[in-house]
Parts: structure tokens; C-alpha cells; sequence
């Protein structure tokens, strides 16, 4: 599958069909960052060679590159819009200054729609920022007040 027509779908998901916000070197990165994500999280073999995606994805994979396509876009975004001003003179008002905030809860909306999707597909699938891994083999260390050490 070609990435141009990923980015193609990002263009259309993203209200952006005229490239008024992002240039396709924009979304071909939005897109290659995703590529080793959904490889990774679906157990698949996915790579970037030359402007194809190796080998051919499946629907399921496409629909999570798309998703995470958007949510790097939307990183993008918070990132261009992080120095929005806010001026005003007489009777007219321009703010930006909520653009990265705006950006942000709609990539913490797509996050939650991938990680649905992604459980869907794989069930028990859980990304490493929702679990907190804890060592095999430690015992608790329990003191009391007034309680002597031994040594061992």
C-alpha cells in the first residue's frame, strides 16, 4: 500500500482536503512514526520501503495507522500552535491561544478510540503507558515501632 494514499485519508479525516494545515511531508511523517507503533502492537511485520508500506497491511492496520496518523498530526499541531497569541484593538478580537488545548483533547480523544480499537482486534492488548509493571520476587519490608533488627 502506498503511504500517499494514508495520507490521503488523514487529509479527509482531518478536514484538511486543501492542505491549508498540513503539508504532505507532515502527514508522511505522522505516518511513518505510526508505522513500528501498530507493527508492534498488532504483531505484525510492517515497514517503510521507499513510499510503499512492506508488506501490504490489512484493513484493521490501515484503520490504526489512519488513527495514529491523526494523533501524531495533532502532536504536530500542539506544537505549532504552542506560541498562539491573543490581541485585541477596539471593537475586534483575535485569541489563539486555546488552539493547543483544543489540539490536545481531540488527540487524547483519538488515543482512547486506538487503544479501544487495538483491544478489539487483539484482546488484552494494553499499551505500556496504562500499566504499572511490578518485579517478580520482592517481599514487603514491614517495621514496627520498637522492633529490634536481626541480623543475619
Amino acid at each position: 500500500m502506498a503511504v500517499r494514499d494514508i495520507v490521503a485519508a488523514l487529509r479527509l479525516d482531518l478536514a484538511d482536503p486543501s492542505a491549508g494545515l498540513f503539508s504532505d511531508e507532515v502527514l508522511r511523517r505522522c505516518v511513518s512514526k505510526g508505522v513500528a507503533r501498530v507493527a508492534g502492537d498488532l504483531k505484525v511485520a510492517l515497514r517503510i520501503v521507499g513510499e510503499e508500506i512492506d508488506p501490504e497491511p490489512g484493513a484493521d492496520a490501515v484503520e490504526l495507522l489512519t488513527i495514529l496518523g491523526q494523533i501524531h498530526a495533532c502532536q504536530y499541531m500542539r506544537a505549532a500552535t504552542a506560541n498562539a497569541f491573543s490581541f485585541s484593538s477596539a471593537d475586534k478580537r483575535v485569541d489563539k491561544t486555546r488552539q493547543p488545548e483544543q489540539w490536545a483533547a481531540l488527540e487524547a480523544t483519538l488515543w482512547a478510540s486506538y487503544r479501544t480499537r487495538l483491544r478489539e482486534l487483539v484482546p488484552g492488548a494494553g499499551t505500556d503507558d496504562e500499566f504499572l509493571y511490578t518485579p517478580t520476587g520482592l517481599r514487603p519490608v514491614i517495621f514496627e515501632q520498637g522492633a529490634a533488627l536481626d541480623a543475619e
